[in-house]
């Protein structure tokens, strides 16, 4: 940048010191080439210190601290140089775009447009109103600011990141591409080189779009691709706050919580101002929400995805109310957020059973799984699954997991879902396996993951392993309905010992008549399987026949013990 600024006074200096102190003595441009902010604003605080009062000085200041990220002091100053008055008229319209643009960082929108309407034509103010006019939500004010849009790279980089904030990646991308393309590298034959080789040759004024892209690859789960992208940036700015926490999340993304905190620890220096509240959400989400309720009510607002980790963390910690009242305000604007607003929906039905939430759900997830801009990626496909699962389609449920089941191994959660589609199709082995798979506690001490791998015990003849798991969990609240689907399952499947079992637990339980009709039957089927001639029926026949002659024993038992054994006597079978 050429600074065009007043000599300052040099009085002080001269007076003192040798020729060559004279000649080392820094300078504020010095600073401002360097990027050394702190030391730019130390030098006009001296400056200042000295005597000189010059309006100069306090834009230079003002410029200093937005560029360190304090948006809030550069307001300030600029406000406060604003009201000197009598100001040069080039002067006071640049301080009317500073200000706006001030107003802008600050997430002050509706003030950045009050001020950007006092700042003469420009192209900087016509980049504001395209960015303001996505900000407010003003479609028609969004096409007119589009329209007149240059094709110059100010003009493009602006539309490529509201392409980027409209969750419009592959465009932006491509806008980063023309400009590499047809600006810096002219000299290669399109066909003859990769475009991302291309991006990784990029040097000087073109480096940052290294960044930009490697954001946008990040956004398309490229995290390989970003990783590479963004190494090129990073060999010439290792210290860069920006690309730093990028890496830290490619890091994330790609390994574990650990390796990204590593990373980002880096960069979470005091003297990187710029970027602390991203470093500090970031840091949250590395340790898997730890800290949440600290440092994210803070940050919503702020950082775009906080509000949205908020309420994934109110979720996780069983307060869907909470999390809805979190994600209500805004419309949905980025897939995340469909996904959680889908979760929540399942949550409050399970909890209230309202159907229009079910809807909801299936809805959204859904729309996210149609997309054309998430129907190809896992996201994308884990969306679709779900919807399917709520309308109890399991046959296209197992269509999208297959084909990102090799991306979910190890993950419990992916497991539990994907036997539970199993299980409704039938696959009742492969399902059993996928469930004894599962570590996480809090899934296998559930009902639903108990009946299923009963259910599988059962359809794969293991039915003594269903009764177990029975055992285990008598006296639980899900005890009596475990019972009941074992004993039915294993009835229809012709494992009658392991039914009458169950029956017989459901009889002293519950008293019904059903319960007794079913322990009957099971008690006859043992005797049919005896009479077959089948391996251990014998055995399973006399424990049938112990179970209906036990402590508290029916009173029409002895209506079905005298037969069976009689018949077994007479064809010298021992029971």
């Amino acid at each position: 940048m050429i600074l065009s600024r007043s000599k300052p006074a040099t009085d002080s200096r001269g007076s003192t010191g040798s020729s060559s102190a004279k000649k080392n003595f820094p300078e504020l441009e010095d600073f401002i080439l360097k990027r050394d902010y702190v030391g730019a604003l130390t030098m006009l605080e001296f400056l200042k210190h000295e005597g000189n009062t010059e309006i100069w000085a306090e834009v230079w200041a003002a410029w200093c601290w937005f560029h360190l990220g304090e948006y809030r002091q550069a307001l300030e100053t600029y406000e406060r140089v604003k009201g000197l008055g009598n100001l040069d008229s080039r002067v006071a319209d640049n301080i009317a775009m500073d200000l706006a643009v001030c107003y802008f960082y600050l997430g002050m929108y509706k003030e950045s447009q009050q001020a950007v309407e006092e700042a003469p034509k420009c192209a900087l103010k016509t980049r504001l109103q395209f960015h303001l006019s996505h900000k407010l939500g003003d479609e028609d004010s969004l096409m007119r600011a589009h329209a007149a849009l240059r094709d110059v790279p100010e003009d493009q980089l602006s539309l490529a990141s509201v392409h980027y904030l409209r969750a419009h990646y592959q465009e932006a991308i491509d806008v980063y591409k023309k400009l590499l393309l047809d600006r810096r590298y002219k000299r290669y034959e399109r066909n003859d080189m990769d475009w991302i080789k291309i991006l990784c040759h990029t040097s000087g004024t073109y480096m940052a779009l290294n960044v930009y892209v490697a954001l946008c690859y990040y956004k398309l789960d490229y995290y390989d691709v970003s990783q590479e992208v963004l190494g090129v940036y990073l060999a010439q700015h290792p210290t860069s706050t920006v690309a730093g926490n990028l890496k830290a999340c490619n890091l994330f993304r790609l390994y574990n919580g650990k390796a990204a905190e590593n990373e980002l620890k880096q960069i979470s220096s005091e003297q990187h101002t710029f970027g602390q509240d991203l470093v500090k959400h970031n840091l949250v989400v590395f340790r898997n929400g730890e800290g949440a309720l600290k440092v994210l009510p803070e940050m919503v607002d702020v950082v775009p995805e906080a509000r949205l980790n908020l309420a994934g963390y109110r979720l996780r910690t069983r307060e869907p109310l909470e999390a809805r009242a979190l994600l209500e305000p805004l419309q949905p604007t980025s897939p995340l957020h469909y996904i959680l607003r889908a979760v929540v929906a399942v949550r409050l039905y399970n909890d209230t059973g309202d159907e229009e939430q079910m809807k909801l759900a299936q809805q959204s997830f859904h729309l996210v799984g149609s997309s054309a801009s998430e129907c190809d990626t896992i996201p994308g496909r884990q969306c679709m699954a779900s919807s399917y699962f709520l309308a109890s389609q399991f046959e296209e449920v197992l269509v999208y997991l297959n084909s990102i089941k090799s991306f979910f191994v190890n993950d419990d959660t992916f497991n539990f879902n994907y036997a539970q589609a199993k299980v409704a199709t039938g696959f009742y082995r492969e399902a059993e396996e996928c469930l004894l798979g599962i570590q996480d506690e809090s899934i296998r001490g559930s009902f639903t993951y108990l009946a299923c791998l009963c259910r599988c015990h059962v359809m794969n003849k293991d039915a003594h392993l269903a009764w177990e798991i029975c055992v285990k969990t008598a006296g639980t609240p899900d005890s009596f309905a475990l019972l009941q689907l074992v004993a039915n399952d294993s009835y229809r499947m012709g494992q009658f010992l392991v039914a009458a079992k169950a029956f017989h637990m459901l009889d002293r339980l519950d008293g019904g008549p059903e319960m007794w009709e079913g322990l009957r039957g099971a008690a006859c089927g043992c005797a049919q399987a005896a009479a077959a001639g089948k391996p251990r029926a014998a055995a399973d026949l006399a424990d049938a026949l112990a179970l209906l002659k036990g402590p508290r024993a029916h009173p029409r038992a002895d209506h079905i013990v005298r037969p069976i054994v009689k018949w077994a006597q007479q064809n010298r079978i021992p029971i």
